[in-house]
């Protein structure tokens, strides 16, 4: 397992590499993503219901991946492996190297586009200490 932000043995089940599988959990989220999905096309057309649902294969595809911002911090200073906000670093310089010319310009194929700036509000401070909670380890397993 090449994963950048947590240690493999956590993931690994008590029956091998094969992990438990929540049918419950997957049923219910899929039917709420479903719903979803279904109430959004019916408000505000089927392109919005699809964004819903990209939106929700991509939150699949990173939480599977492990991909997540504070991990990468988190192994950088207690392993000292600085594989993961290598990563981050070059992700955003990416992203600024792809938006810059369009916010620059002021539209991006055809769409006016320009920054957002908003204040910050306790949602921010709520996530920011949600996000920033250390992940508790499951039991059985100890750190080395």
């Amino acid at each position: 397992m090449t994963d950048l932000s947590v240690d493999a043995r956590l993931l690994a089940s008590d029956r091998g590499l094969v992990p438990h599988i929540n049918r419950a959990a997957v049923t219910f989220a899929s039917a709420v993503l479903a719903a979803g999905a279904l109430a959004l096309a019916n408000a505000y057309g089927w392109r919005q219901g699809a964004l819903f649902l990209l939106g929700g294969a991509l939150g699949l595809v990173l939480y599977h991946a492990l991909f997540g911002f504070t991990s990468a911090w988190r192994v950088l200073i207690a392993n000292g492996r600085g594989a993961g906000l290598r990563a981050q670093m070059a992700m955003l310089a990416v992203a600024v190297l792809l938006f810059f010319p369009a916010l620059a310009h002021g539209s991006l194929l055809g769409q006016a586009v320009h920054g957002e700036y908003g204040a910050v509000g306790v949602s921010v401070l709520v996530g920011a200490f949600l996000f920033g909670l250390p992940r508790p380890l499951r039991s059985g397993v100890q750190r080395s």
